[in-house]
């Protein structure tokens, strides 16, 4: 008889504290606003460079970044400030520079889509310029500027409206409205 009783107190207890654990529940999901957006799982991080690798290249690819944050379930990452550093180990190397930046990384592609200034070397001879959109897609192995090119090189000035560039084989594959102008102009 003892035991039985010990056994229903021990039962009425869970049950107690079952019954106000669902209730604590209830109320605190009854506060939200069911017009309240919640956003969950945002991943965040300071100060990133990211290296980005080419198996059949010696290309070295390195984007750093203030900061970078994404949510979990989306297929990008947003950068802030991101600088970019692209080298051959060869002829070529560029430094560039822009306000934001987003890397889809299901799809191997960076967007700048936000002014970039950028200086480099090819041929041990110095360039410097600004782009609008740009579009790197490492899959293709491809470069489009697609919101206007302004390169100045040895005193000239080259300028386009749009252009698609292989990085590979470091051949325009597409051009729009390429024209230039000497500094004698």
């Amino acid at each position: 008889m003892r035991k039985s009783i010990i056994i229903y107190s021990i039962l009425l207890v869970c049950l107690i504290g079952i019954s106000l654990f669902l209730t604590s529940n209830f109320l605190d999901s009854s506060k939200a606003n069911p017009n309240e957006v919640i956003v969950k799982n945002i991943f965040q991080a300071d100060e990133v460079s990211l290296r980005i690798s080419f198996n059949d290249t010696e290309i070295d690819f390195v984007i750093k970044s203030e900061m970078l944050n994404s949510l979990a379930d989306s297929d990008f990452m947003r950068l802030f400030s991101p600088e970019i550093y692209f080298d051959n180990n060869k002829d070529l190397s560029i430094f560039g520079k822009s306000q934001n930046a987003d890397f889809f990384y299901k799809a191997n592609i960076i967007e700048f889509k936000e002014s970039t200034n950028f200086s480099g070397n090819f041929n041990d001879t110095e360039f410097s310029g600004r782009l609008g959109n740009l579009t790197i897609n490492f899959k293709n192995n491809t470069a489009e500027i697609s919101k206007g090119l302004e390169l100045y090189h040895e005193g000239n000035l080259y300028l386009a409206d749009s252009i698609l560039i292989d990085l590979s084989l470091k051949k325009i594959l597409n051009s729009v409205n390429v024209r230039f102008k000497t500094s004698n102009d």
